[in-house]
């Protein structure tokens, strides 16, 4: 039995199909820089130090 592939399709837009083959953790935001102080907890600095993504469905002004 073959296994059917919705992207394959003739009626995905290729911009589609592409965005949906790039992979979802190609950036290594997550890495934490070094910490200078002696007095901060590493987990608070590992989370402070991540980035936020903008919310485009956020409404601003």
């Amino acid at each position: 039995m073959t296994s059917f592939d919705a992207a394959d399709s003739p009626e995905v837009p290729e911009a589609d199909r592409l965005e949906q083959e790039i992979a979802v953790d190609d950036d290594n935001s997550d890495e934490v820089e070094e910490v200078s102080s002696l007095e901060v907890n590493e987990a608070d600095a590992a989370e402070q130090s991540r980035a936020v993504p903008v919310d485009e469905d956020y409404p601003r002004g």
